[in-house]
């Protein structure tokens, strides 16, 4: 979906010059406001985020593959640098239907990750640009596809910790997937607090003022797509993996997020 929410982001691109200032995430088509001041995840109170609780297990249950990755992604955030998060969604104003993320080091490397394939609501349907994307099919989504709701607390718990912890939350085009999430969440019925791009760091929008991209003929600097980002910090070298899956995504994401630390871009 990044394409098609890329279209919608240039057109937003001479008014988000300015770093990330508190706003409203969609939330199903309402509105959560926001209340924060100042700009950006490294502002004070910024990554303050209400306590989630994870769903609570029933005693002799056995864990799932879900759970225990959440569970080792929990056990390692006394080492964690970053959290990176990445989705694919039904269509640009649809719900999430592939959701990865990584929790690493400082030096990139992996300590946790996660990624499973969501059943959509009822009567949501895929769009045909969507499905051009990411290549993931209703068929698909039947034979591989999980109830979201169980992992959808454990998402929203992860990140609240994480953002307790003063630990960046990293995504490329973070205020899409947050308010795609807090859209799915809303449209499956589970009560969570929404979460807020503020808090988060966004690696298109900070990359924008340093990769220099413009459309032909265009005059203002064009937010970067997730391989343009990496193909600029690289040398040119093009991401592996199969792109526009959410996993493969979040690591090209991870390799973005630390080399531009290196270089202090955030």
């Amino acid at each position: 979906m990044q394409a098609a929410a890329l279209a919608e982001e240039a057109r937003r691109t001479q008014r988000r010059a300015q770093p990330l200032q508190a706003g409203t995430e969609v939330l199903g088509g309402a509105r959560a406001a926001a209340t924060d001041t100042a700009a950006g995840p490294t502002a004070a109170g910024a990554n303050a985020a209400p306590s989630v609780s994870r769903p609570c297990m029933h005693p002799g249950t056995a864990r799932s593959p879900c759970q225990a990755a959440y569970d080792r992604a929990h056990a390692a955030l006394a080492g964690a640098a970053c959290l990176v998060w990445d989705t694919e969604t039904s269509g640009f104003a649809g719900c999430v239907l592939d959701i990865g993320w990584v929790l690493a080091d400082s030096s990139g490397a992996e300590l946790a990750s996660y990624s499973q394939l969501w059943r959509l609501p009822a009567r949501e349907r895929i769009h045909s640009q969507a499905y051009r994307e990411h290549k993931i099919s209703a068929v698909t989504l039947a034979d591989q596809g999980v109830d979201p709701n169980p992992e959808l607390l454990e998402l929203f718990a992860l990140i609240s910790e994480v953002l307790a912890r003063s630990i960046p939350v990293v995504a490329h085009n973070a205020s899409f997937d947050v308010g795609r999430l807090n859209h799915t969440a809303l449209r499956h019925g589970v009560s969570v607090t929404p979460l807020r791009s503020v808090s988060m760091l966004c690696t298109m929008h900070n990359a924008t003022k340093h990769c220099r991209l413009r459309k032909r003929g265009g005059k203002a600097f064009k937010p970067p797509r997730n391989e343009e980002l990496f193909e600029h910090l690289f040398n040119h070298r093009k991401p592996q993996g199969c792109l526009h899956r959410a996993l493969p995504d979040c690591r090209v994401t991870l390799a973005c997020f630390t080399k531009g630390r290196q270089l202090h871009w955030w």
